[in-house]
């Protein structure tokens, strides 16, 4: 029997801190056939110097001829990639070694699943535990739309883009990483897939999502969360009338009141971190 490829794919932009270290343990993983690919998108730092160091023909670097942004070299990194499930991490998180192989037999043994969400560690700069995502609450496989609904009301309760697996083919069904949703592109895919089928959900922690005040979360978070909540209420609108889910008027309304109140408390936690 043959074991299907996986790709690990890394979009990297001013990364050379934490990109040898990602890349490593993506490489370290207890599937056998597996690509890591990263494509930078031009980044003016030491990123690429790094990652030239690196020998393994596993590993495949693609750089950009032009700045493309963020939702331009997520895409780009998807199209990249040649394996039939795709994992996309950000350049700063780690996945512990049987993560890959934990995701990709739940979507082999489930053809209904178009979405994985495994546990995640949260760890600082400094790579400390600080705390732990707060995933859907059961294991198990679920009604992706199910899930979707209650994670535009009360919590994203996907996880991080480190937490994910999904297939290729899926991906482009969804029309990719939305220009259009800069901030919380990877919200709108998992929504966009949940559309699609259903989503199994792992407990166990695979994974760590590092908390960085000057990541993209923590520009995002920035000023009480603001910009995040506005594009919420864009993320929304814009799967209610693709169908994902249905959504009443008083139902919008506490949805973009409790996200605002979220917003505001991670914006301090992610000050204290």
């Amino acid at each position: 029997m043959l074991t299907p490829l996986v790709s690990i794919c890394i979009p990297s932009y001013n990364s050379e801190k934490y990109i040898l270290e990602t890349v490593m343990q993506a490489l370290d993983q207890t599937w056998p056939n597996l690509e890591v690919v990263v494509v930078d998108d031009c980044s003016p730092d030491g990123t690429v110097e790094k990652l030239k160091k690196i020998h393994d023909y596993r590993f495949r670097l693609v750089e950009n001829k032009k700045n493309l942004g963020m939702a331009g070299n997520w895409n780009e990194c998807i199209k990249a990639c040649r394996g039939q499930y795709i994992k996309l991490i950000p350049a700063d998180d780690l996945l512990y070694p049987t993560c890959v192989a934990r995701s990709v037999q739940y979507l082999i043994k489930h053809p209904d699943v178009t979405l994985v969400s495994v546990g995640t560690d949260l760890i600082n700069d400094k790579g400390k535990r600080i705390g732990s995502y707060a995933h859907w609450p059961t294991e198990g496989v679920f009604p992706g739309r199910k899930i979707a609904k209650a994670s535009v009301m009360l919590n994203n309760f996907y996880g991080n883009p480190v937490a994910m697996m999904f297939r290729r083919e899926d991906f482009f069904k969804t029309g990719g990483f939305d220009a259009k949703i800069p901030y919380i592109l990877d919200f709108d895919l998992w929504l966009g897939l949940s559309k699609l089928g259903n989503v199994a959900v792992i407990k166990k922690h695979l994974c760590a999502f590092r908390v960085r005040s000057d990541s993209n979360t923590g520009r995002l978070t920035g000023e009480g969360g603001k910009a995040y909540t506005a594009e919420h209420g864009v993320l929304i609108d814009k799967h209610a009338k693709i169908g994902t889910y249905n959504m009443t008027r008083p139902e919008r309304w506490m949805s973009m009141t409790w996200r605002g109140m979220r917003n505001h408390i991670i914006a301090g936690i992610i000050k204290r971190a």
